[in-house]
């Protein structure tokens, strides 16, 4: 098993059309624990926080032999 951790980024942008108000994206790097996971998503959030930007991500376990 491993973790993934999804990202959803979306702008508060007046003239940004609204299909590209937000964005979804799978990250390639995969953990061994939640642990990991989430310090990593953290990082990610304080690396990337910014006015009118929002940030969620989500750390998925999956079982690599049934993907």
């Amino acid at each position: 098993m491993k973790y993934f951790m999804l990202l959803w980024l979306c702008i508060n942008d007046p003239f940004t059309s609204l299909e590209n108000t937000c964005i979804e994206e799978i990250m390639p790097e995969t953990f061994d624990t939640l642990q990991e996971c989430a310090f990593v998503a953290e990082q990610t959030y304080n690396m990337m926080k910014a006015d009118r930007l929002y940030l969620t991500t989500f750390c998925s376990k999956k079982d690599l032999t049934a993907i």
